[in-house]
């Protein structure tokens, strides 16, 4: 198996959890004029949203035996699922890309450190690159809101009916993501805040802005 040097281990892990986790809470009635939707009026709403664009920073914490390391980036991520495309974009505080992944239908490419990397199954390339098998068919659902599987747990804020949490088996682990600090983008409320969690791992992500095409 192809191994990487660790700085270009940690950038690629980055790539699967494309969602920052404070204690915030979800914004509550009181602070917008928005008309609270139910859980199913909201998924129908985001289900249809095929095309959309994420600009924010990411920060990747992974625990080994007694310390920790930690990466971070700017990210902007665009996809359109209806085509089965996604654009992706990592650079470092002084503006430079660090990671470039393109994928059209089954056909990825992964840009670092002047080399290229393909595959036609996200996972398995990500799982060539890294040794680690990451939730890459989850995230289009799980950056919503919305579960991935039918029996993902998802709690709802019993005032807002917004996401709070999801539980999600995928690959027989169990994944934790939390959403907090809601904000309007295109009349739709979607966090701006999340963390995402597996045994050691801990994936935080701050969004600016949420774009939707369609």
């Amino acid at each position: 198996m192809l191994r990487l040097s660790p700085s270009l281990f940690r950038i690629l892990l980055l790539i699967s959890f494309l969602v920052s986790g404070c204690a915030t809470k979800p914004i509550t009635p009181s602070q917008n004029h928005h008309e609270i939707m139910t859980e199913q009026q909201r998924s129908a709403q985001l289900l249809s949203k095929s095309a959309w664009q994420l600009n924010g920073k990411i920060a990747f914490i992974q625990q080994l035996q007694n310390k920790s390391k930690r990466e971070s980036a700017s990210l902007i991520w665009q996809v359109n699922e209806k085509q089965h495309t996604q654009e992706l974009n990592l650079t470092s505080y002084l503006g430079i890309n660090v990671l470039h992944l393109k994928s059209n239908k089954n056909q990825h490419l992964i840009k670092v450190d002047g080399k290229e990397y393909r595959g036609t199954n996200l996972s398995n390339l990500i799982y060539s690159l890294t040794g680690l098998t990451l939730p890459t068919q989850a995230l289009n659902f799980w950056l919503k809101g919305l579960p991935y599987q039918a029996d993902d747990k998802l709690q709802i804020n019993e005032i807002t009916r917004l996401p709070v949490n999801i539980s999600s088996y995928y690959n027989n682990e169990l994944w934790q993501i939390t959403y907090a600090n809601y904000e309007y983008f295109n009349n739709i409320n979607m966090a701006t805040q999340f963390t995402i969690e597996k045994d050691d791992l801990l994936i935080k992500i701050a969004v600016k802005n949420w774009h939707f095409i369609d």
